[in-house]
């Protein structure tokens, strides 16, 4: 029974224990980045850490990056690491692991500091590109993963040059964000001068801030980027973002991309105009990282986010993240007539003969490549499979299987919007069955069989060729494959190294397989000629099928004499066509597939 009075002890109780109760204060983490020299490849990198708790706190480097799947170890760059608190006393800092230090006794604050090698392409006397995973380290939280709590970033700039990122800007060269994972997502480019550009679509403010860009035109491009942009925001139900930038360096080699949650860092060829091969391939490789913002950034495997930094994190769904990526930034650009459909048929073709010539497709499955991304196999010349090209190929023939099952009411649209609902970012990410399950109740939606068990177990799980006639029928497309004309071959392919030809590839049970022919081998002469790149291939075309020739080797430190006997080679060429006999209705599902979802580019 509570009385009167007990209520009123309980009461004065209560009072007393608030009043001496510790008050436990968030930590704070604060980060600054010194560009003292850049011509020397060394920044200094602070990091400042408040109210932390414990005996000891770890701190640690990322040893990958999301986006790039391998273990790059980024800790090789970190150099003269120290540790002192708040009034300047040196603090144990103790290398724990391979990537991470203990810092003891901890104090109110500490701060550690460390050199960070950067090197020449990311940094030099009018540019510096940080790229968070390999600049900042981080506070282990509930290991492995970095501590929870907002982060800031102050950056001390050599004087005039800008400082361009997607992390918000608090006061000029000082930027914050919610949490360690979204800090190191945004990279930051600092220079001396950019090419600026902006627009506004579907509610989102974007930036375009270019480096060495040569010979383009630059409304052409900007408004180019504007209708990728709006067409995959319409698609998807809007831009998931407010601000959007676009960090973009040319240089003298083709480059790539990286994708980021309101960013992407991209390298292009420079000297280029608007109708070359290099500017298609930039203007795909936008599309590609615009579409991570939804596709892997927001809609992604469940182990991708919130992300342990120490280990590989395996998923056998990369193919869907970075292959069905791939399949919309094509897509996209044939949607909305910045290719032409004969362009996106040119480049779907190139994808396919691209996997039809890898012997891996027939050994290792589009999920066993996913999961094993972060190792590169031993026999890659004969294992090897790229989940980006499966991947996208894999794209078409899902959303032809869906268009066709469901009569065209449903696509594979309506599965990433259902998985964006589903798991998008800040929920967490879909399950390793995730893709077939939204497949399945798609399908259903519209009508249509929505088991799609062999589907995935033949093409997914499996190593079954994929049926390229049954999808482009749907829209009334054919693949077309013509034989060339036989040539003589020795069943292997060389790569130059240094100056001499190595074997870089075998044909299985090809002539140079049969023949005893190894990887490596260095190729020396065949039938007493030397063999050069310039001149032997036509040196080969003089020869005859069925001649046996002897091909001298160079295999580690023997000359060896190896019997062969020409093979027949008939390149095959892979084009996609419209089908003159294409069944009826098969046009309209074509331009259905097709139609743009924003004002077409113009």
């Amino acid at each position: 029974m509570i009385t009167t009075a007990t209520r009123y002890l309980r009461g004065m109780v209560l009072v007393a224990c608030c009043l001496v109760a510790p008050v436990t204060r968030a930590m704070e983490v604060s980060y600054t980045v010194a560009l003292v020299r850049p011509t020397t490849g060394l920044i200094d990198v602070t990091v400042e850490i408040r109210n932390a708790s414990g005996a000891s706190l770890d701190i640690a480097m990322p040893a990958w990056t999301p986006g790039g799947y391998g273990m790059r170890w980024w800790v090789k760059n970190v150099q003269q690491l120290h540790a002192e608190d708040g009034a300047g006393r040196v603090l144990a800092a103790r290398q724990v692991d391979t990537s991470q230090w203990r810092i003891s006794p901890l104090a109110p604050m500490v701060k550690v500091h460390y050199k960070l090698y950067v090197p020449k392409r990311l940094m030099d006397d009018v540019h510096v590109k940080l790229m968070g995973p390999s600049t900042f380290m981080y506070v282990v939280g509930e290991s492995p993963y970095p501590a929870a709590g907002p982060v800031t970033l102050h950056i001390e700039a050599p004087e005039g040059w800008m400082i361009a990122t997607g992390l918000e800007r608090l006061k000029p060269g000082v930027f914050a964000a919610p949490d360690y994972d979204t800090f190191i997502d945004a990279p930051i480019e600092i220079a001396d001068h950019f090419d600026r550009m902006t627009f506004k679509d579907h509610g989102a403010n974007y930036e375009i801030f270019i480096r060495n860009a040569h010979n383009y035109d630059r409304d052409n491009f900007s408004n180019t980027i504007k209708h990728i942009v709006s067409e995959l925001a319409e698609m998807m139900g809007g831009a998931p973002y407010d601000r959007y930038v676009f960090l973009m360096t040319g240089q003298n080699r083709r480059g790539g991309g990286l994708e980021h949650l309101n960013s992407t860092n991209i390298s292009f060829k420079r000297y280029d105009s608007s109708a070359s091969s290099d500017y298609r391939r930039l203007i795909y490789v936008i599309a590609h990282e615009v579409f991570h913002a939804w596709n892997v950034k927001r809609i992604r495997p469940a182990i991708l986010g919130p992300f342990d930094y120490s280990r590989p994190q395996h998923t056998r769904n990369l193919y869907i993240s970075e292959g069905m990526t791939s399949y919309y930034g094509m897509l996209t650009l044939a949607r909305q007539g910045i290719w032409t459909r004969e362009v996106f048929y040119e480049e779907l073709s190139k994808e396919i003969k691209s996997l039809q010539t890898s012997p891996g497709r027939l050994i290792t499955s589009v999920e066993d490549a996913s999961w094993n991304t972060w190792i590169t196999p031993g026999n890659k010349a004969h294992t090897f499979i790229d989940f980006y090209t499966k991947g996208n190929l894999l794209g078409l023939l899902l959303d032809m299987e869906i268009r066709e099952r469901t009569n065209n009411r449903k696509n594979l649209d309506d599965v990433f919007r259902r998985l964006l609902a589903e798991y998008g970012l800040p929920k967490p990410g879909f399950p390793e069955d995730g893709l077939q399950s939204a497949v399945e109740a798609v399908t259903a939606e519209g009508k249509g069989d929505s088991e799609y068990t062999q589907f995935f177990a033949d093409y997914i799980a499996g190593v079954v060729e994929l049926d390229y006639d049954r999808a482009l029928k749907q829209v009334g497309l054919k693949l077309e494959i013509t034989k060339g004309d036989p040539e003589p071959s020795l069943g292997l392919e060389t790569e130059v190294e240094g100056s001499v030809p190595v074997v870089s590839a075998i044909d299985f049970d090809g002539a140079a397989y049969n023949a005893g022919i190894m990887l490596r081998d260095i190729l020396l002469t065949v039938d007493g000629e030397r063999v050069v790149e310039q001149t032997f291939a036509s040196r080969l075309k003089s020869m005859q099928i069925g001649d046996k020739v002897d091909v001298m080797v160079m295999r580690d430190d023997r000359i060896l004499t190896i019997p062969l006997i020409l093979e027949t080679h008939r390149p095959a060429t892979y084009k996609i066509i419209e089908d003159p006999q294409a069944f009826p209705g098969a046009t309209a599902v074509g331009n259905a597939w097709l139609k743009p979802y924003a004002p077409p580019f113009k």
